[in-house]
């Protein structure tokens, strides 16, 4: 029944206050088709079908939504235009027709509710495939083989398998729908006819009807495919402005917060040193304090120092990071920075009674470097090793040439790292397992601080290691050649 049309208002009421425009009265004329609302209707109703059959997981996954859709959509038509064909086929007396396209027509519009139970895309559009493949297979059997209309569905089966399934099942529908329909073509062509078990009457009829059906059918499920592409292409376009808009929004707030960790970081130096200094003057007895007094100023001093310390690494970090630390790269002697190195944590190695054992190598190890920045990575490498080493022990420093650059290794005997510790050993701010023998302080930026300088440099920093045996650190960096005379009497006169 076509719903009634509200009636249109007799008159308009008008804001602007000038003359009203004359209108024609609409005369009798043909009475407005109702295919425009029922076609409405019918869309809100496969969406409202759709909306319900697709379950939620999908919608986090553009591809998985769209093919979702569309196999909701296939479940829906694929009814429809059964019910229609099997209508026309009880009407011309064609039971058996009717029969399997009946059934076909129940299975392949359960396949949204299908996919709403099971939650899964490769079950439901399998399952489709089949109904098509075994219910068009059996209609040509039916109704000519090769010299009916349903030939022409059986060989639109490969169509929808390709739409409807993924990867290799798609090809072996394909195939399958592919070897059907040559059965059917070879039968016709061994002279095998195939019988009409409808009135020989109807027989141009249902051919007519068939193909027109199957132009309209591949037309409709170009369009539901068409809509989900464009729908799927609208909600991956959102998606991208939205990360963009997040992705600004998180550029905006990283600058934000490295400017203030700047200024506060700095501003916080300036007061550790003022106490720094009075805490120095107090430890020094000229004020006459008592040994407790010093003993407390020199833990002022100790935490202070540390303080600074980190307030030092994370303005470098903030600089690293937004390409500020200024990076020098010039020829220098990869193995006399080592050795100022070693020389320097001597006394840190012997409060633990570590041995450091440095290779003498008979050459210099030019490298190209900046020489404060490689002093910098030696000496936390270093100075690791004797951090986190139990005392007593050896450490052993080599250089060696490889055909990559130029390699400085540090071996110790700590309790090393488990593979997961491994993977997030050079990332800001790790806490490891493994802690300071004597009781050494840790911030977990050195690694993050030493892997930067080295790729500042074109170099690279290593770890070799496994829990329970120590390990071993290793930098590369780009070998270069010797100097000439005067810069290495230049350098042994500044070193």
């Amino acid at each position: 029944m076509t719903p009634a049309l509200a009636d249109p208002p007799e008159k308009a009421v008008l804001a602007d206050p000038s003359p009203p425009v004359s209108r024609a009265e609409p005369g009798p004329g043909p009475a407005v088709a109702p295919q425009p609302v029922l076609l409405a209707r019918a869309a809100a109703f496969r969406e409202a079908v759709m909306a319900r059959c697709v379950p939620a997981a999908f919608e986090l996954n553009t591809e998985s939504y769209r093919r979702a859709r569309l196999i909701s959509g296939f479940g829906i038509l694929g009814f429809v235009f059964g019910t229609c064909y099997a209508a026309f086929y009880l009407l011309i007396g064609h039971l058996w027709g009717a029969s399997i396209i009946i059934a076909c027509s129940l299975a392949v519009g359960s396949a949204p509710f299908l996919l709403r139970a099971t939650g899964s895309i490769r079950f439901a559009g399998n399952f489709i495939t089949l109904i098509l493949l075994l219910g068009f297979g059996s209609l040509c059997g039916i109704e000519g083989g090769a010299r009916g209309h349903a030939i022409g569905w059986l060989a639109a089966v490969p169509l929808c398998a390709l739409l409807l399934v993924e990867g290799r099942a798609a090809v072996l529908w394909c195939l399958l729908s592919v070897l059907a329909t040559l059965f059917f073509v070879g039968l016709d062509l061994g002279g095998v006819r195939l019988p009409l078990f409808y009135p020989a009457r109807w027989h141009q009829g249902v051919t007519a009807a068939g193909y027109v059906g199957l132009t309209l059918f591949m037309s409709v499920l170009g369009l539901i495919f068409e809509g989900g592409r464009r729908r799927a292409f609208s909600r991956l376009e959102r998606a991208l402005d939205e990360v963009s808009r997040f992705n600004v929004r998180l550029k905006k707030l990283d600058t934000e917060k490295n400017e203030f960790l700047g200024v506060v970081a700095h501003d916080l130096k300036n007061p550790l040193g003022i106490v720094m200094g009075f805490a120095e003057l107090i430890s020094s007895g000229r004020n006459r304090t008592s040994d407790r007094d010093r003993d407390d100023a020199r833990y002022i001093i100790a935490a202070a120092d540390r303080m600074i310390s980190l307030i030092t690494q994370l303005l470098d970090v903030n600089a690293l990071e937004q390409g500020r630390f200024p990076v020098e790269i010039e020829v220098c002697d990869l193995g006399a920075i080592s050795d100022r190195v070693t020389a320097s944590l001597a006394t840190a190695a012997e409060k633990k009674s570590i041995s450091v054992y440095a290779a003498a190598s008979m050459m210099p190890a030019w490298v190209h470097a900046d020489p404060k920045a490689a002093w910098r990575i030696l000496d936390n490498l270093l100075s690791n090793a004797i951090k986190y080493s139990p005392p007593g022990c050896d450490i052993f420093v080599r250089i060696r040439n490889s055909p990559d650059g130029v390699v400085w290794e540090v071996q110790d005997q700590g309790p090393g790292l488990s593979e997961v510790e491994h993977a997030r050993l050079f990332q800001k701010f790790s806490k490891l397992s493994a802690r300071p023998t004597g009781g050494e302080s840790s911030t977990g930026l050195g690694l993050f601080i030493v892997k930067m300088l080295a790729a500042a440099m074109s170099g690279s920093v290593d770890c070799r290691t496994k829990e329970g045996e120590g390990s071993t650190f290793s930098l590369r960096l780009p070998t270069a050649e010797a100097p000439g005379v005067e810069g290495m009497r230049d350098r042994a006169a500044l070193g």
